[in-house]
């Protein structure tokens, strides 16, 4: 089965402002290295060589972000997809995409700015055993959490999909409730049905309109490291974590660790927007 990767890589960073007026946020640097950077690694480590992305705020930035993360790992050139005009999400990026790689069976799509440790190799098997045209890495929703919903049944098969960033749900409503790492695998066909040059949201659309004709979605659970950069807030906790505990994500090397933490939020984002400008 030929894999190929997709790093979704267009989006505006809205929650990350100001950082994101003059960096993309997957280049915005985690420890040493762009966010992009540790799912190139992770799609490496999983024998994944052949990369696209999609690219569209800051796009100049982004591109070269992500040529200069693939020459460090030793990986081929990216091949870029720039979006004119309107965004065009996840499932409109990812079919974009497909048109510079159109040759695998099945892709790994990865947000660039989701920083987790799953066992890539493990989603792949599980996703090649379940038969299923998608497969979504899932980790356990931590109480209180702000993260939209996954629901399973007992064969961890996805069974509904909630809104993302919406914490007035009833957890006891869904049988296993998990939240989406940004981690899809999907087949090929699948993929290829999208319409081209549309805003298509692979969640909360295609997913969802799959359950609505009770076409099975998998999900591969992992209890592996997993953090989501939207604020400034889980920025800084998630680079605490990594910085104390390096071994939680995979790539983390600490002799390129800051000296120190930077506490001052505001300043630290005038200092790197400063470096860009």
């Amino acid at each position: 089965m030929k894999t190929y990767g997709i790093l979704l890589s267009a989006g505006f960073g809205t929650r990350l402002k100001p950082l994101t007026d003059k960096i993309p946020k997957p280049a915005v640097p985690f420890l040493g290295r762009p966010m992009a950077w540790y799912a190139m690694y992770a799609l490496k480590q999983t024998g994944v060589a052949t990369l696209a992305a999609n690219v569209h705020h800051l796009p100049d930035i982004m591109a070269d972000c992500l040529q200069k993360c693939a020459q460090n790992l030793g990986l081929p050139e990216v091949h870029i997809f720039r979006e004119n005009g309107e965004i065009l999400g996840t499932g409109g990026g990812a079919r974009s995409c497909l048109s510079l790689i159109p040759d695998a069976d099945r892709y790994i799509i990865y947000h660039g700015d989701v920083l987790c440790n799953a066992d890539l190799r493990a989603a792949l098997k599980s996703h090649d055993s379940s038969g299923c045209d998608v497969t979504l890495v899932v980790a356990p929703r931590p109480q209180n959490s702000k993260l939209g919903m996954i629901g399973l049944d007992s064969n961890h098969h996805i069974v509904q999909i909630r809104d993302w960033f919406r914490a007035d749900y009833d957890v006891s409503q869904l049988p296993v409730p998990a939240c989406f790492t940004g981690i899809h695998i999907i087949e090929h066909r699948l993929l290829e049905t999208l319409e081209l040059g549309k805003n298509i949201c692979l969640v909360t659309e295609i997913y969802r309109r799959m359950l609505e004709q009770n076409r099975p979605i998998n999900a591969c659970m992992t209890d592996a490291f997993f953090a989501d950069i939207g604020t400034p807030e889980t920025y800084f906790e998630a680079q605490n974590a990594v910085w104390n505990h390096p071994e939680l994500l995979s790539g983390t090397d600490p002799r390129l660790f800051p000296s120190k933490l930077v506490e001052d939020w505001s300043e630290f984002c005038h200092s790197i927007c400063r470096s860009v400008v």
